[in-house]
């Protein structure tokens, strides 16, 4: 891959990234909200979400091909770069994706009826994760060989 691509592909993963983790967390907090709000509106509540969970699914699939484009370059397959893609990865499918899918069912659900509350600790598994992914990532030295 190009240096020009490879700039293009690394705003790519960053951008879907922080799409991707703003909309978790706006999609976490208007489910906080949902059981709250009188039963007139939660139909205009659950179109909200459905539109942020777009939006956040969009930023999860930018994030995930950017990424994996930029982890299996020919050239440097970051796999082979020590341990600090491994953890990564693994803190990204634990905190993010999990809660991405906890998210997703939530809110079918509330669109059923089914009002249960949503895990007071599922921000902060969100945002643990995010700051693990995040300095791995951005810190070049932290467990590469």
């Amino acid at each position: 891959m190009s240096p020009s691509t490879l700039g293009w592909v690394l705003v790519g993963h960053v951008f879907g990234f922080v799409v991707w983790i703003g909309g978790l967390l706006t999609c976490i907090s208007l489910l906080h909200v949902h059981p709250r709000v009188e039963e007139s509106h939660r139909a205009a509540l659950t179109k909200t979400e459905r539109s942020v969970a777009m939006l956040m699914d969009m930023g999860a699939t930018l994030a995930i091909v950017c990424g994996l484009l930029l982890a299996l370059d020919v050239a440097q397959n970051e796999f082979t770069n020590g341990a600090w893609l491994h953890v990564k990865l693994t803190a990204v499918v634990l905190g993010i994706l999990s809660s991405h899918g906890i998210v997703r069912a939530k809110i079918k659900k509330f669109s059923r009826g089914e009002i249960t509350p949503l895990p007071r600790w599922l921000p902060m598994l969100v945002l643990a994760a995010a700051a693990v992914a995040i300095a791995l990532g951005a810190n070049g030295s932290l467990l590469r060989k």
